[in-house]
């Protein structure tokens, strides 16, 4: 039988997740105007950030495969499931590590910009196996150019609301 707690978190896990979903299909409709395709602002990594220094690596780990399941099904289809988990598993893999080091002064910042990073990263080795060529590798210096930016406004928003989120969560 759950405890109270156990429900609880998985409450707020299902809220983050749903969260999650709503960001990458509200960035669905409001495209880049850039000519480079797979660049967007990350909106949905905000969710696995929170969930990454709230609850811990498998939290954000459980909300980024629930997204991507998901919002691949509803939306997108296969080849977007193969691109998302990839570079949203490498994201988590190295936002991770990342907060592992917290303690040595690696920021929330820092996550985010790894998260962006290793998420385009992520999906370039996506494509180059799915292609099966190594030119898609051409537009690695845009993408991490992009990952940078996009991660340090994701870094920014995530430590905004999980300063906030820590105050409401901890008072019950």
């Amino acid at each position: 039988m759950m405890n109270h707690n156990g429900i609880k978190k998985m409450v707020l896990f299902a809220i983050l997740a749903a969260t999650a979903i709503a960001l990458h299909f509200v960035e669905g409709l409001f495209p880049l105007p850039v000519p480079i395709p797979g660049i967007k602002l990350g909106l949905a990594n905000i969710v696995s950030i929170v969930a990454l220094y709230l609850f811990g690596p498998v939290a954000a780990l459980t909300i980024l495969i629930l997204r991507v399941l998901m919002t691949s099904f509803l939306y997108s289809g296969f080849s977007s499931l193969i691109y998302s988990l990839a570079g949203g598993l490498l994201s988590v893999l190295g936002m991770s590590c990342i907060w592992k080091l917290r303690e040595k002064g690696f920021s929330i910042i820092s996550a985010g910009v790894v998260g962006g990073v290793f998420h385009n990263i992520g999906q370039i080795i996506a494509a180059a196996f799915v292609l099966r060529t190594s030119s898609v590798f051409v537009y690695s210096p845009v993408l991490i150019i992009t990952g940078i930016i996009t991660g340090v406004l994701t870094g920014i928003l995530s430590n905004i609301i999980v300063s906030r989120l820590s105050t409401v969560l901890h008072m019950y």
